[in-house]
């Protein structure tokens, strides 16, 4: 089973890949009302996401600590760390997200 095996979000995620090159990748997701990835994290990358459209939820397993994103914010994930996102407005979300580190992978907790 790879990466793209595993179902990861719900129907109301939609994510291009980009660029992948030896180390990194970089894509686009959007997100529609309603949507959301399940918890998971990642053994060796950082998951960097810059929010081009709409309000973008991170939730961590740190402390239960949530943050939102707006247009050009940008946050970080450290490999390890449990997480997911999800949209909680009525607009669809759109975001970049920069792998880097290593091997990608999905770990879902």
């Amino acid at each position: 089973m790879n990466d793209k095996d595993i179902p990861l979000a719900n129907q109301k995620v939609v994510d291009k890949t980009l660029l992948t090159a030896d180390g990194y990748a970089v894509a686009q997701t959007t997100v529609a009302p309603g949507g959301e990835t399940k918890w998971h994290h990642h053994t060796h990358v950082k998951d960097r996401f810059l929010v081009v459209q709409g309000v973008l939820t991170v939730e961590t397993r740190i402390a239960d600590r949530t943050v939102s994103r707006r247009v050009r914010d940008h946050y970080t994930v450290e490999e390890g760390v449990v997480h997911h996102v999800k949209n909680e407005t009525a607009h669809d979300v759109v975001y970049i997200t920069v792998q880097s580190g290593g091997a990608s992978d999905i770990v879902l907790a």
